[in-house]
C-alpha cells in the first residue's frame, strides 16, 4: 500500500511488521478466498496505518518547523509513482499481447483512471461489487484502495496544517467529528448503497482518520504527561497489543462477503490496528519484538510493491488456467509466485532508486513525469482501438433476453462495456425497476388465475426464461419468473450474493419464494442454477436437493431440475466470438473449444440428480447439457451463422431454442397430468 517512505519519519520496525500482516492476509485471500475468507480486511489495516503515519509525519514537521506541502507531494511522487507506472505498463502490455482486444481495451481504460488516482471511481461505476465476476477478472481491481488513499492525501495535509495552526487545541476534536461523520455514512451506506460505500472516500475515510487520531495522542506531540498514553507505560501495554492482534486475526478468519461491509464489522480490523499501534510504536513488548523480526520487517518493506504486482499476476494466472483447462487455483498460485519475484525486482530496481532524494533528484523526477506521460499515452491508444468481435461478419449478432425476466429489477450494469458481452444484444424492460420478487416475481397470466409454472434460479434460469415464457404463452398457462441474476442459489440457502448484500436480505428472499409456492401450489417448478458455482462436491449437492424436495415437493406437481450446460474454459474475462474468429483465420472452419476443469463435477451433479428421480415421485431432471457436446467432448457452441453461447457459460436465445423440446415435454406433462402430492395424483 502507499505509505510514506522511511526517510520521512523516525523508522519503526513494528510498523513494517504491521504492513507484513496486512499484505500476507490480502495475498492469501486473493490466491484462495476460501483459505482466509476475511483476508481482504488487510486493506483496512493499511488504511489505519497510512492515516497514522501521514499524521505523525505532518505533526512532526509542524513541531520542528520543517513542514512543506511541496516537499510532501514530491516525496509521494518519488515513492509511489515509479512502481505504479511499471505495474500499469506490464499489465497493459501483458493483456494486449495475450488477451482479446476488447479485454485489453477495457483494462487500458481502467489503467488510465488508475494513473490519475481514480481507480475506485472507475470500479464503482463500471465493475460493480468487490465480489462480483467483473471485479474478480479485472487485473487492476485491487487499486481501488490506492485511489482512496491518494484522494485522501490531496486534501488532508492542507486541512491538518490549517487546523494545527489555527485550532491546535481543538485538533483532536475536529478529527473525531470527521471520523464519526464518515463512520456513520459508512454504516448507512453499507446497507442502502453497498457498492458505492465500499469504494468511495467519504465512507472509508474514517479508517484513515482513526489512524490520525491515534497519532495526535502520541506523547511526542502532546508531552509525556498525556493521560491517554501514560497508562500504556504500565503493564497494560502488552495486553492492549495482544487484544489488537487478536481482533485483526479474528477479522481475517470470520468476516466474509456475506457481511455488510464496511459496516459495524469493520471495527474489528480497524480498532484492532489502532490498539496494536498504541501498544507497539512507542514501547517494547513481545508483540512488538515479533513484528520487528527480520521476516516481518523485510516483508513489510516489500508490501507496497507486492500489493501492486500480486493481483494482476494472480488474475492473469487464473485466466490462462481457464484457457488451458487447468484448475483456477493452480493458475492463481503460479501467478502469485511470479508476482513475488517481480515485486522484489521492482522494489530493488525501480522503487528504491527513484525515491532517492540525493544528487540527481530533479533528473529522476523528470524521468517519472516522462514515464507517466508515455504509459498514459499507451493506455489511451490501446483503449481507443476499435472493438470488433467478428470483423468478417461470419456470424449473426447473438441475443440474450434473460434480463427481461429478472425479478430483481432492471440491472444498472452497462453490458456494452463488458468484454464478453459487448457484441451481444440485451433486450431490456425499462419499466422493470422494482424488486418484483416481493410481489410474486414477473407474472404473465396467460391462462388466468395463479401461476401454474414457476421458475427459480440465477442468471442460468434467466437464460431459459424467454423459452419457457413462449411455451407457456402458446399453451395458455400462467407463469411466474422468480429468478434473479446474482440473487442467490435456486435452493433455499439464505446466502448473500451480489444482489443481496446481507444474509437478512437473502433470507427474506427465500421466505418470500416459500410464501408464494404455498399460496399458488403450481403444477411445475423449474429449478435452474450454475451448479458448479454453488457446490464443490456432488454429495453436498445431493443433500441440498433432497432437503429442497422434502420441503417443496408436497406443494407442487413436479420439481424440474435442469442440468448445467458445458462451460468454456476461457472464463469470464474473454469474448467468445473474438477467440473463435481469431483462431479461424482465413477460410478455416470453427475451432474446437473444450470444457473447463469442472466439467466432471457438472456431470456428477447431473447424475446424482437423476439417481434421485426413482426415490422422489415428483422430481424430474432434464439434460440440456447433452445437446452441447460433440463426439470428441468439445463444446458445440455454434452452427452455421448462429452462436449458441453468449459467454463461457450462458446460452443465447438461439442456444436455448436447441432444447425447446425438453421444456415443452415437461410443461405439457405437468399441465395435462394434473398435480401430485406425496406421490398421489389428483
Amino acid at each position: 500500500m502507499n505509505v510514506p517512505p522511511q526517510q520521512e519519519s523516525a523508522y519503526s520496525k513494528p510498523i513494517d511488521g504491521l504492513r507484513a500482516i496486512a499484505i500476507i492476509a490480502v495475498f492469501i485471500f486473493h490466491v484462495s478466498p476460501s483459505v482466509l475468507r476475511g483476508g481482504f480486511t488487510g486493506v483496512d489495516v493499511f488504511f489505519v496505518l497510512s492515516g497514522f503515519l501521514i499524521t505523525s509525519n505532518l505533526l512532526r514537521g509542524l513541531r520542528e518547523g520543517t513542514v512543506s506541502i511541496r516537499e510532501f507531494y514530491l516525496r509521494r511522487v518519488q515513492r509511489l509513482l515509479p512502481n505504479a507506472i511499471a505495474t500499469v505498463l506490464a499489465v497493459v502490455v501483458l493483456w494486449a499481447t495475450f488477451l482479446p482486444p476488447s479485454t485489453a481495451g477495457r483494462t487500458a481504460r481502467h489503467a488510465l483512471w488508475n494513473l490519475f488516482n481514480a481507480s475506485n471511481i472507475y470500479i464503482w461505476r463500471n465493475l460493480g461489487g468487490y465480489w462480483g465476476d467483473s471485479a474478480e477478472w479485472a487485473p487492476l481491481t485491487h487499486t481501488w484502495s490506492l485511489g482512496i488513499e491518494e484522494q485522501f492525501y490531496l486534501a488532508y495535509p492542507w486541512l491538518l496544517i490549517l487546523l494545527a495552526r489555527f485550532q491546535a487545541n481543538r485538533l483532536y476534536s475536529w478529527l473525531t467529528i470527521a471520523t464519526v461523520i464518515s463512520f456513520v455514512l459508512g454504516i448507512y451506506g453499507s446497507y442502502y448503497h453497498p457498492v458505492a460505500t465500499f469504494y468511495i472516500l467519504p465512507t472509508r475515510g474514517w479508517e484513515l482518520l482513526l489512524g490520525g487520531l491515534i497519532a495526535t495522542r502520541r506523547p511526542m506531540f502532546l508531552g509525556s504527561g498525556n493521560r491517554s498514553w501514560r497508562w500504556l507505560q504500565s503493564r497494560a501495554r502488552p495486553s492492549v497489543g495482544n487484544i489488537g492482534l487478536l481482533m485483526i486475526g479474528a477479522s481475517f478468519l470470520t468476516i466474509g462477503d456475506y457481511n455488510a461491509f464496511p459496516g459495524w464489522v469493520c471495527l474489528l480490523p480497524t480498532v484492532g490496528t489502532a490498539l496494536l499501534l498504541m501498544s507497539v510504536v512507542d514501547g517494547d513488548t513481545t508483540v512488538s519484538r515479533w513484528l520487528s523480526s527480520k521476516f516481518m520487517e523485510r516483508t513489510g518493506k516489500l508490501s507496497y510493491s507486492l500489493y501492486l504486482w500480486h493481483w494482476p499476476l494472480i488474475t492473469f494466472g487464473k485466466i490462462q488456467a481457464n484457457l488451458y483447462g487447468l484448475p483456477k487455483l493452480a493458475g492463481a498460485v503460479a501467478g502469485g509466485l511470479v508476482a513475488i519475484a517481480l515485486a522484489y525486482l521492482a522494489y530493488v530496481y525501480v522503487e528504491i532508486p527513484f525515491r532517492n532524494r540525493g544528487q540527481g533528484r530533479q533528473r529522476r523526477i523528470w524521468a517519472i513525469i516522462g514515464g507517466f506521460a508515455l504509459v498514459a499515452a499507451l493506455c489511451a491508444w490501446i483503449a481507443l482501438r476499435p472493438r470488433i468481435a467478428d470483423p468478417n461478419h461470419r456470424f449473426n449478432s447473438p441475443t440474450f433476453s434473460g434480463r427481461l425476466f429478472d425479478a430483481g429489477g432492471a440491472s444498472t450494469v452497462d453490458f456494452t462495456d463488458v468484454p464478453r458481452y459487448y457484441d451481444v444484444k440485451f433486450p431490456i424492460e425499462t419499466n422493470n425497476t422494482i424488486e418484483s420478487w416481493r410481489t410474486g416475481g414477473i407474472i404473465h397470466p396467460y391462462g388466468g388465475g395463479q401461476p401454474k409454472v414457476v421458475v427459480l434460479g440465477s442468471s442460468h434460469a434467466l437464460m431459459y426464461s424467454r423459452l419457457i415464457d413462449d411455451i407457456c404463452k402458446s399453451r395458455g398457462i400462467s407463469v411466474s419468473f422468480l429468478g434473479i441474476d446474482g440473487g442467490g442459489p435456486a435452493f433455499f440457502e439464505g446466502t448473500a450474493k451480489s444482489r443481496f448484500k446481507t444474509k437478512g436480505e437473502a433470507l427474506e428472499f427465500d421466505q418470500t419464494r416459500r410464501k408464494f409456492l404455498h399460496q399458488w401450489r403450481p403444477e411445475a417448478v423449474f429449478v435452474i442454477d450454475r451448479w458448479d458455482a454453488q457446490f464443490d462436491d456432488e454429495q453436498i449437492f445431493e443433500e441440498k436437493l433432497v432437503s429442497f424436495i422434502n420441503e417443496v415437493g408436497p406443494l407442487v406437481g413436479r420439481v424440474i431440475l435442469v442440468s448445467q450446460v458445458p462451460v468454456h474454459r476461457g472464463g469470464d474475462e474473454v469474448n467468445l466470438r473474438e477467440i473463435v474468429t481469431s483462431r479461424m483465420g482465413t477460410g478455416k472452419g470453427l475451432p474446437r473449444l473444450y470444457p473447463d476443469s469442472k466439467d466432471e463435477l457438472r456431470r456428477h451433479i447431473a447424475a446424482r440428480a437423476e439417481s434421485l428421480v426413482k426415490k422422489a415421485d415428483n422430481l424430474r431432471v432434464i439434460r440440456p447439457d447433452s445437446y452441447f457436446y460433440d463426439v470428441d467432448n468439445s463444446i458445440r457452441y455454434s452452427t452455421g451463422r448462429d452462436f449458441y453461447y453468449a459467454d463461457d457459460d450462458h446460452l443465447t436465445d438461439v442456444g436455448s431454442e436447441v432444447v425447446r423440446g425438453l421444456f415443452e415435454k415437461e410443461i405439457d406433462e405437468a399441465h395435462s397430468g394434473g398435480r401430485t402430492d406425496g406421490g398421489k395424483t389428483h
